[in-house]
């Protein structure tokens, strides 16, 4: 049986966030009254906004680091040498692998969001130009070229033609829709990253986090923007032995005295409340080992969960996300999308592991330049789950009209969205579905989940 502990609380009036801004490749205008609760009207006064004080504004490729993998083609071979190989040689498929990502049996399949078809296994291709193969060799015909940062539908893995110049005979069968009509066809394993979705590892998180909230008193770190005082140096670095970062974070010591050993929780870390000590609670954290104890000001109570029905988990390795409602004792896929989590790179920080908590919502955060940090733009419909990041929808850039910011309209559509890291810590999504969170999301039962 939970115990009931209570603590003041201390309600902060501004917010952070990261925001990126796509400057090249597709994007979408979505028609107004889609977001009909947001203005586009230009900002005379946007001292009441909210500001990002950490993750700022990008330019869409730049400092990104993706695999030096666009240069790599298959050999190119005169009209006589296919003609001979023709002759010669039939490469027919001997399959290696199938890939298909089932739900699991205990999960209900009950999508409430399908603005986009999302293939469960499918292909990222790394390479501007990658043909796609009748069979899985070079001299076959190409039936389609596909573009850099493309996701098609994945089949299976079979052994083709062996290519010297890459020392491998490996190739993926692949499906795709062309004039209504599904082919399939074959492209080279080095033109591509194997992704999918792994709904077992989701379902586990979602079932591990369900467990230990509904057997302890729930509460979560809290220390936004550094509010409640900067955290001690861990052995004069602002990292502790873990990675995790000292700004917005809390010392978690591992004897109930300021002198002893510590690591740092950051902020919107899930905890369970095991005791009450003179000056600390003695916790336990869902995404680290052992007991640790924290000083009271840094642990937060306020619409903490009692029961937990609402999960995202996102995951950074395949750069996509699972969304999960408990109906009536069962829990259901509601939404399985593609996601964009935080970079390592300048300017910017990878999305930190974990369980943090849905600990609010806005329907707009304003960010500044890398650059000039003056404010550069917005992103739409934000979850903050961990210091200043959010869940949020594909950032808008100002535009300047006589010295002016003018909102040009939300954009719907990022072409990088699920591809490689790259945002500064915040998890981007779709604008559509980025609205759809923030409209379903509850405050008080619900939690983020970031896994790998």
């Amino acid at each position: 049986m939970k115990r009931t502990i209570f603590l003041s609380v201390i309600i902060l009036s501004l917010f952070t966030g990261c925001g990126n801004v796509d400057n090249t490749g597709t994007q979408t205008k979505v028609p107004t009254e889609e977001y009909s609760n947001v203005s586009t009207e230009v900002y005379k006064d946007v001292s009441k906004e909210v500001y990002s004080d950490v993750y700022n504004m990008e330019i869409e490729h730049e400092g990104i680091k993706i695999p030096d993998l666009s240069k790599i083609d298959e050999p190119l071979n005169s009209g006589e040498e296919i003609e001979s190989i023709k002759d010669s040689q039939q490469y027919n498929e001997v399959l290696l692998k199938t890939f298909e990502s089932k739900i699991p049996e205990e999960i209900n399949l009950n999508v409430k969001y399908d603005k986009y078809q999302v293939p469960t296994e499918y292909l990222l291709i790394m390479s501007e130009g990658a043909n796609i193969r009748e069979k899985p060799s070079v001299s076959a015909k190409v039936i389609r070229t596909a573009h850099y940062f493309e996701k098609i539908n994945l089949i299976a893995e079979v052994q083709g033609e062996f290519l010297d110049k890459h020392g491998t005979d490996k190739w993926y069968k692949i499906s795709f829709k062309s004039e209504d009509k599904v082919q399939e066809g074959y492209i080279l394993s080095k033109l591509a990253q194997v992704r999918n979705f792994q709904f077992d590892k989701m379902v586990e998180s979602v079932k591990k986090a369900k467990s230990e909230i509904d057997a302890n008193t729930s509460a979560y770190i809290t220390n936004y923007k550094n509010s409640l005082g900067t955290a001690p140096l861990y052995k004069g670095s602002t990292k502790d032995k873990f990675g995790i970062q000292r700004y917005q974070s809390a010392p978690a010591y591992y004897e109930p005295n300021l002198g002893s050993e510590f690591r740092y929780f950051s902020d919107g870390t899930i905890i369970s409340v095991i005791e009450e000590t003179e000056g600390f609670y003695k916790v336990r954290a869902l995404s680290f080992e052992g007991e640790y104890y924290v000083p009271k000001k840094y642990v937060s109570f306020r619409e903490s969960i009692e029961t937990l029905t609402k999960v995202i988990v996102v995951d950074r390795k395949n750069q996509n996300e699972g969304v999960f409602e408990l109906i009536e004792g069962k829990w259901n896929l509601i939404s399985y999308t593609y996601a964009t989590t935080g970079e390592n790179a300048r300017y910017k920080l990878p999305t930190d592991l974990g369980y943090f908590m849905a600990i609010e919502k806005v329907s707009r955060f304003l960010y500044l330049s890398d650059t000039t940090k003056q404010v550069a733009g917005y992103a739409p419909y934000g979850i903050r789950f961990n210091g200043g990041a959010y869940i949020h929808g594909v950032p808008v850039d100002y535009i300047i009209k006589n010295g002016k910011r003018v909102d040009p309209g939300m954009q719907e559509y990022s072409y990088t969205i699920g591809t490689v890291p790259k945002s500064h810590k915040c998890i981007r999504n779709y604008t559509s579905h980025a609205k759809f969170l923030y409209d379903w999301i509850e405050i008080g039962k619900s939690i983020v989940i970031v896994i790998e």
